[in-house]
């Protein structure tokens, strides 16, 4: 450094060395650029933020990986419109598309920027040999919509809630499937209570394919509707810890069921498979001739009542009411006790 006379540096210099001095405590001050260049999210997709995308490879062959970290509550049904708008814009970013892409989608942001596939909500990928992107979708339904999903399966069927593995992204529009009883007056419903994690199922029991009740209700059909709505929805919601079934009948309510799932899980599980067994001996029987079909039938309508009154009778009396209209095969009364043992003459 120059100095003057005096040997001292001179103005000029340390006005020029305290410059680059404060232009470098600046730039450090500042850090590295903020990555990355963000995409034009439009209205009803949830919001996220790219917090890294690496690039590799030349232009015709380039391979790029991104993470994204959503900035709201996401569930799972609407992490794919996330997905495919990142594909979509990464394709048409550059004159020739990636042969290689991937997205990762996490909870939040702070979760994006830590990386790693422990916490990974959702993926889309794209390799060299693929024709459309596929998706993965770690995302689990809320109680509301595994009971939704529940409901749809019981009432009309699992093809309904089968995934396209052609089309994992759900690129295609899905067909809204209109429920044959759509426009009839008594339908099958529910009400959800998410709080308490509890349904009811309001069930009529009406002419298959008709809106109008059934003419005669036996007390084993009444049984088997509430047998597979129970099993069905316990079996499907993995999140629900109680259910009502109330069975209705010329507008009225005939049967009505509360069912924890401590008691399903112990008392009830096998109460369909039970009485199916039966059915598949019975008829067995009437094959080989050992029984006539009406004698079978007999049997097997009394091996269902008693079924049905045995699983009742091991739950409270406040959980179970059944209307003296519908009339039990072998004229059972609710108030016996499961397992009691009669009283015999003294």
């Amino acid at each position: 450094m120059k100095t003057g006379m005096t040997g001292k540096p001179s103005t000029t210099l340390l006005i020029l060395a305290a410059a680059l001095a404060g232009t470098a405590c600046k730039q450090e001050a500042e850090g590295p650029p903020p990555c990355c260049k963000q995409i034009d999210i439009p209205p009803g997709v949830p919001k996220f933020i790219i917090v890294a995308d690496d690039v590799s490879g030349p232009s015709d062959g380039l391979k790029v990986m991104i993470r994204a970290g959503m900035l709201q509550p996401v569930k799972r049904d609407q992490i794919y419109a996330p997905m495919k708008l990142l594909y979509a814009n990464v394709m048409k970013r550059t004159i020739l598309e990636p042969i290689h892409f991937e997205g990762w989608f996490y909870a939040s942001e702070a979760e994006a920027r830590s990386g790693g596939e422990g916490k990974l909500i959702a993926k889309v990928v794209r390799e060299q040999t693929d024709r459309a992107p596929k998706c993965e979708n770690n995302l689990k339904y809320d109680f509301a919509e595994q009971i939704e999903r529940a409901f749809i399966h019981s009432t009309r069927g699992e093809q309904e809630l089968q995934e396209d593995l052609n089309d994992t992204c759900h690129i295609a529009e899905k067909k809204k499937v209109e429920r044959y009883d759509e426009k009839f007056r008594l339908k099958t419903s529910y009400k959800v209570d998410v709080g308490n994690q509890a349904v009811e199922i309001n069930y009529p029991y009406v002419e298959m394919g008709k809106d109008e009740y059934v003419a005669n209700l036996k007390i084993n059909s009444a049984m088997a509707a509430w047998a597979e709505y129970m099993t069905s929805m316990f079996a499907k919601a993995e999140e629900l810890k109680s259910l009502t079934f109330v069975g209705m009948w010329n507008d009225e309510p005939v049967v009505k069921i509360s069912v924890s799932r401590e008691q399903f899980n112990n008392i009830l599980s096998r109460l369909q498979e039970t009485v199916a067994a039966h059915a598949a001996i019975t008829f067995q029987s009437i094959g080989m001739g050992a029984k006539s079909s009406e004698a079978a039938e007999k049997e097997q309508e009394q091996f269902k009542s008693k079924t049905y009154k045995d699983a009742l009778a091991r739950l409270p009396k406040e959980q179970v009411s059944v209307s003296p209209k519908l009339k039990w095969v072998g004229g059972w009364r609710p108030e016996k006790k499961w397992g009691g043992k009669k009283k015999g003459r003294r």
